[in-house]
């Protein structure tokens, strides 16, 4: 008889417990690829990150006869409930051996750790919060994993349903081959015959100028999507915590903006697979991953790049001319792609219902690659 118990993270020999426990879980799935563990360990630091910082999250690990085997972490989103008011807790950074009770053991923990706090129900993955990694992979199992997505092995689908959560939500992730896309070509030509499309003008963040242009693009950010299903807006501390993540990896004239007559309306970004780059690695980056990390992006570059934001502001949600914004940018994220000698380019996510984005993206033409679920159950 073997024994199986789930405790609270409480100290960093806990937190390296967390990271052990995704990895171990994760050993059996040839396309996984593990996160940078400092990362990890900074995204659950109570001291400093804001997201630990601005909700109530309670990391959990399974272990079985002493070894890490699962582990889950409990979230009491506060933007999120002072925005619904709907009393729905989240899960994220779900992660377990193939072993119904240990998935099972980790979900009744969380639930448990929510519904004492007066919720009603559980949603998730939002790893740790909608805004960054989300939902379980359940159809693409074959396809690469792509910078800052979730991957899984067919299982997990299978625990998490068998426990009794439902659909509440998918998401998908499509892919462009590069070479095979003409969208550069023919959005010119559209732009051409649009007498609008002269007075916008599009432009990408600068290095020099990254901490002023940053914040611009996650307002925008946060005004396109505030209609979204679920969505928060990223606070200013944890927008901070992006840009610092996002500065070393990514390419700055990649995150591309479109401005009317000096307006703010759309944004596209582009940033390289830091996957493929971070691949044999073992999620460490001392003492020497730090330079071949950085070689392989900004030196040999990335086969794959992927482009996370496509996005118009509200107020010119559905107008020729933010339709017109967004397709320039794309067609320039597509010809940027090309000229750095991308193969292909994933555009993820995109909720099921958003078929405005999807038949965009479909145009380019990109298949879907890819499927996300958000999973909810009452508590």
């Amino acid at each position: 008889m073997t024994s199986l118990q789930v405790r609270e993270v409480q100290g960093a020999a806990d937190v390296s417990a967390f990271i052990e426990a995704g990895r171990r879980a994760q050993m059996s799935n040839p396309r996984w690829i593990e996160p940078v563990r400092d990362e990890m360990r900074w995204a659950l630091d109570k001291k400093r990150s804001p997201l630990m910082l601005e909700n109530e999250i309670q990391p959990f690990v399974a272990f079985r006869d002493g070894e890490p085997v699962g582990r889950i972490a409990a979230v009491v989103d506060r933007a999120h409930l002072k925005k619904y008011q709907d009393s729905c807790g989240h899960f994220g950074l779900i992660d377990a051996i193939d072993d119904r009770d240990v998935f099972a053991a980790l979900f009744d923990r969380a639930a448990d750790f929510l519904r004492r706090r007066g919720l009603l129900r559980m949603r998730g993955p939002f790893s740790l919060s909608i805004n960054h990694e989300i939902g379980v992979l359940i159809h693409g199992f074959d396809q690469p994993h792509v910078v800052r997505t979730n991957h899984a092995p067919a299982y997990y689908k299978n625990h998490i349903e068998a426990l009794g959560l439902r659909k509440a939500m998918d998401v998908f992730a499509h892919v462009c081959t590069i070479a095979q896309s003409d969208f550069p070509e023919r959005v010119a030509a559209l732009a051409a015959r649009f007498k609008g499309a002269r007075d916008i003008r599009t432009y990408g963040l600068s290095l020099g100028r990254w901490s002023t242009q940053f914040p611009r693009v996650l307002e925008l950010y946060n005004d396109a999507w505030k209609d979204n299903w679920s969505s928060t807006p990223v606070g200013p501390a944890e927008a901070k915590m992006i840009a610092q993540l996002m500065l070393p990896v990514c390419r700055p004239s990649w995150i591309r903006m479109a401005q009317w007559r000096g307006e703010d309306i759309a944004v596209v970004s582009q940033i390289p697979d830091v996957n493929e780059a971070l691949e044999g690695l073992g999620g460490r980056l001392a003492p020497f991953g730090w330079a071949s990390l950085l070689w392989r992006i900004h030196g040999r570059g990335t086969r794959m790049t992927r482009i996370p934001m496509i996005g118009v502001a509200s107020g010119w949600r559905g107008t020729r001319i933010g339709s017109m914004a967004v397709s320039l940018l794309l067609a320039e994220a597509i010809a940027q792609a090309r000229r750095a000698g991308v193969e292909e380019t994933e555009i993820s996510w995109m909720l099921e219902t958003n078929h405005a984005v999807l038949n965009l993206v479909e145009s380019l033409p990109a298949r879907h690659a890819r499927t996300f679920r958000i999973y909810e159950r009452d508590l």
